[in-house]
């Protein structure tokens, strides 16, 4: 098995088999998910309806690291999450059979101390999970359906101390066909963060999110700010994200963008925390002037919601589920507890409440015929069996808003339910 996985990881890398060095400290690991769930009403909002889902996804990830000399060492991520449950075999095609189904979503050099800085030079994940603005990796918690995994083609440059972890990237998300050259979309952007003392750290970051068109270019630029700490037992967390840039010939990003959160833990039979959290992702009421003034984010990970954010699929703080009036934003809060009791070290129950409007309710002076999406509630179980092997149990319990469902062109208004089950295992 060992050595399976360190050919597949040089031919990702390089294509061929150049030395046997390349194997010099040959490290993996990997994570398998299956992820099953059942859903009702999701697309019809009716009780009376046979409007029922059944579905199993399963995503395997193997990481390969090994040292090509002293100062490089090289990363090969492969990810296989095409099949669900009931599909039958697969035999793959061609000479290399089921191997034609593993993507490699990462295959990337490190490069150490060079000009005083750590490099990786290739296709690598970008982020971190649940980011407002760009996240690039796999999607986890919440799932969504068929554990979809994204990458960057790039160059990250890194440089940290005590204080400072300062990094830039410039890389590549979409390379257009050979016959279209003007479609490209890169992206280049800075991110600093600063430890201002054990209890407070600082960030920043600028982004351009560049789409190259014949006709004209569409530049995103995002910048932003965060502080994050610890204040009287409180954890918190704040983010400020403004758009600028040229949205094609005319019109200009000008949307915004602000999330809040904070968590309190106390020792009640065990460890009982308090969350809440606060987002809102700017409108646009005028879609005739020159302003695009919805937050438009780059990849975005932010998901509230087991149902919203996960299975339904919603990304960042513009999706309100209607693609006609999705520029509208959206607003949501949460609240939300989670106990790990003392009698059961492995065990962690949890709930949440969730709130979802859109933060503009007019487009061009006509109202869009409703003022919130809806509210959901969230309940989730949690084995923590070993360091490796995890097992969750969840239901989401997702409540319409009427007027929101007949937007959505149906006629009743009764909740969706999601229920399902998440195994783990590290390896």
């Amino acid at each position: 098995m060992k050595k399976l996985i360190a050919i597949l990881a040089l031919l990702a890398l390089t294509g061929n088999i150049a030395s046997a060095e390349l194997l010099k400290n040959f490290k993996y690991d990997g994570i398998i998910d299956v992820n099953a769930y059942s859903s009702k009403n999701n697309s019809d909002a009716n009780d009376d309806a046979d409007d029922t889902t059944s579905q199993v996804d399963t995503r395997l990830q193997v990481n390969m690291a090994f040292d090509l000399n002293d100062d490089v060492d090289a990363v090969v991520s492969a990810v296989k999450n095409d099949r669900q449950y009931g599909e039958g075999s697969q035999n793959g095609t061609g000479a290399t059979g089921v191997l034609d189904l593993v993507k490699f979503e990462q295959a990337y050099l490190n490069l150490k101390g060079v000009f005083g800085l750590d490099h990786k030079l290739g296709r690598q994940y970008y982020g971190e999970e649940g980011d407002l603005v760009v996240y690039l990796g796999p999607t986890n918690w919440p799932y969504q359906p068929a554990l979809p995994v994204s990458a960057l083609d790039a160059w990250t440059g890194w440089y940290t101390n005590d204080k400072w972890n300062i990094h830039a990237v410039a890389g590549k998300i979409t390379e257009s066909a050979a016959g279209n050259p003007d479609l490209d979309q890169d992206l280049t952007g800075i991110v600093a963060k600063y430890m201002l003392n054990d209890n407070m750290s600082l960030g920043a970051y600028y982004y351009t999110d560049k789409t190259y068109s014949a006709v004209s270019d569409t530049v995103l630029k995002v910048a932003g700010a965060k502080v994050m700490g610890k204040l009287a037992g409180f954890n918190y967390y704040g983010e400020y994200a403004k758009n600028m840039g040229q949205n094609g010939n005319t019109a200009k990003y000008e949307g915004s963008a602000l999330l809040a959160k904070a968590d309190y833990g106390m020792d009640i039979a065990g460890k009982l925390t308090f969350m809440g959290e606060f987002a809102m992702g700017s409108g646009d009421d005028n879609s005739t002037d020159t302003k695009t003034e919805q937050f438009v984010d780059i990849n975005s990970d932010y998901r509230p919601g087991i149902f919203w954010g996960g299975f339904n699929g919603m990304n960042g703080l513009t999706d309100t589920g209607l693609a006609a009036v999705n520029v509208t934003g959206l607003t949501t809060w949460n609240i939300g507890a989670k106990w790990m009791p003392d009698f059961q070290e492995k065990l962690s129950l949890s709930a949440k409440y969730i709130f979802l409007a859109p933060t503009e309710d007019k487009l061009d002076g006509a109202s869009i015929g409703y003022d919130e999406m809806g509210t959901e509630l969230d309940l989730c179980a949690t084995w923590q069996h070993s360091e490796n092997v995890k097992i969750k149990a969840y239901y989401a319990y997702f409540m319409p808003e009427k007027n929101y469902v007949v937007a959505n062109g149906l006629t009743t208004d009764d909740p969706a339910h999601v229920v399902g089950a998440l195994f783990n295992v590290k390896f």
